[in-house]
């Protein structure tokens, strides 16, 4: 499902996080990164797997209402698209977490299949797990530079 002149960027809960609650540390570099998406042929693709537990953590972090916003702000945000995982990807995934250090979640290896499967090494995340395994994560430097 590849569009052909697309860029693709794989969401990670660390992304999506910061770009959502004002009060994290990469709230202003997430940003500048959406906004540098904007208008462009980019779509920031998020696995259903971390749309949960994007919510999971500002239900608890910010409370039940703000991970609704979040939740609605996604569905309706064109940049963004929600994409169920497929069974093959789920298994290479849990092939992936076998070898990662335990360090590394799940859902990470989500994430890093799902942007093998759409032919990206970009995660609109700051989890330099990523950035280890060879994908290309956002930076706090490098987003606040327009």
């Amino acid at each position: 499902m590849v569009k052909a002149n697309e860029t693709y960027l794989i969401a990670d809960t660390s992304g999506l996080v910061s770009l959502t609650v004002p009060t994290d540390r990469n709230h202003e570099p997430a940003l500048t990164a959406t906004q540098l998406f904007l208008g462009k042929r980019t779509t920031i693709l998020v696995p259903y797997e971390v749309l949960v537990e994007t919510l999971n953590v500002i239900g608890k972090r910010v409370g039940h209402e703000p991970a609704v916003a979040v939740a609605a702000y996604i569905a309706e945000t064109t940049l963004f698209t929600v994409v169920d995982t497929s069974k093959e990807a789920r298994a290479q995934a849990l092939e992936r977490f076998v070898v990662q250090p335990a360090a590394v979640s799940f859902t990470d290896c989500i994430v890093m299949t799902v942007a093998d499967e759409y032919r990206t090494q970009a995660i609109f995340g700051f989890d330099r797990d990523h950035s280890r395994n060879g994908y290309a994560i956002l930076s706090p430097k490098s987003a606040n530079q327009k």
